[in-house]
């Protein structure tokens, strides 16, 4: 068991929205304009096709990144759950910071933050495990807390991705429709950013239990790399994008083999299903979620009670800590509910976690 409580929740999403048409023809104008005509109008048409059938309409995205940077709304959030938790920012023992799209190398994410919000003393590191990075470091807080290290962990996350990508100012090239379509995966992508303050379990908001999957076969599904760098595949010998991701298997291996992570999890921690309140589940799009949610036999208006996809994309490792933030904001979880986080990332690793409020 993990005994943990969640003592506060904050996040932020920034005010601007792409549609799916901006953001199409900003990657046709950016990347595939040497493409041959026909080629281009067909992607671009498909592309937008494929966006309107996942039921993603806008993506979420800083209208200014002098106001709305990765760094600021880390910042923001942090802030905000201390506040919430009745603590200074001096009773925080470890932040751990997680997020995909971390634009930092040297120093770690995390001592720019701890510098941000004024930590003068305890811990701070970054881990990554890519989308399932806020599940992995709640893992990781029980282990500390009940070691008796640390009493108050902030975990933080701050997704940017368009920023890390105009920042980057690349510009890479496609030789043909089919290569077009696996560098177009941060069509998807949205930003956000969220914060939670974790302790020992005091009975309330109560992380009862957690488990992962882990699988490194199908790594090479999705990649987000320096360009050019040496990769251990053939097949990305000549790849000079940042990004590049098969949708179709993606979500082929989600739908063949999270829902058997999920039952066992379930029986290994005798939790019954029809108990299950409440799911926030990592969000890919319509084909993946509803297909997960049908292979559970649970019903999407019973348990499914935020969806942040079609408005704000996927962002990262802060789509189930901002879903839930959402939810509470909005009152509908209440004391003694049965929650169940389920998180999947590529590389392929699976994540859940259970929560009675």
């Amino acid at each position: 068991m993990l005994n943990l409580s969640i003592r506060a929740l904050s996040y932020y999403i920034p005010k601007g929205r792409m549609t799916n048409e901006e953001v199409v023809d900003l990657f046709a104008e950016k990347y595939f304009q040497h493409l041959p005509v026909e080629d281009l109008e067909q992607l671009v048409y498909g592309s937008k096709r494929k966006l309107d059938f996942l039921e993603i309409q806008t993506r979420s995205c800083s209208v200014s990144y002098s106001e709305e940077s990765s760094v600021q709304m880390a910042t923001k959030v942090a802030k905000e759950a201390i506040i919430k938790a009745g603590l200074s920012v001096q009773d925080i023992d470890l932040l751990l910071f997680v997020g995909v799209c971390n634009p930092f190398r040297e120093p770690s994410y995390s001592i720019i933050l701890a510098h941000e919000i004024g930590m003068t003393a305890g811990n701070y590191y970054d881990i990554n495990d890519t989308c399932n990075g806020f599940l992995k470091a709640m893992e990781l807080a029980s282990l500390y807390i009940h070691s008796g290290k640390y009493r108050n962990i902030l975990i933080v996350t701050s997704e940017n991705p368009l920023e890390l990508l105009e920042a980057s100012q690349f510009s890479g090239k496609v030789r043909n429709l089919e290569e077009a379509d696996y560098k177009m995966n941060l069509l998807f992508a949205g930003a956000g950013a969220a914060a939670m303050v974790l302790t020992a379990d005091n009975g309330e908001k109560s992380v009862q239990y957690y488990g992962e999957q882990r699988n490194n076969t199908d790594w090479e599904l999705s990649l987000y790399v320096s360009p050019k760098i040496s990769m251990p595949a053939a097949r990305f010998d000549e790849m000079d994008f940042m990004s590049w991701a098969d949708g179709r298997g993606i979500a082929a291996n989600v739908i063949r083999d999270m829902p058997g992570f999920v039952y066992e999890f379930l029986d290994e921690n005798h939790i019954r299903k029809d108990s299950i309140d409440y799911i926030f589940s990592h969000q890919l799009g319509r084909n993946i979620t509803n297909s997960l949610l049908n292979k559970l036999e649970v019903r999407t208006d019973k348990v499914f009670p935020v969806n942040t996809f079609p408005e704000n994309g996927n962002m990262g490792s802060a789509n189930i800590p901002i879903g839930l933030c959402i939810a509470e904001e909005q009152g509908l979880l209440g004391k003694g509910d049965s929650i169940l986080l389920l998180g999947s990332a590529c590389g392929l690793t699976y994540a859940a976690a259970y929560i009675v409020w």
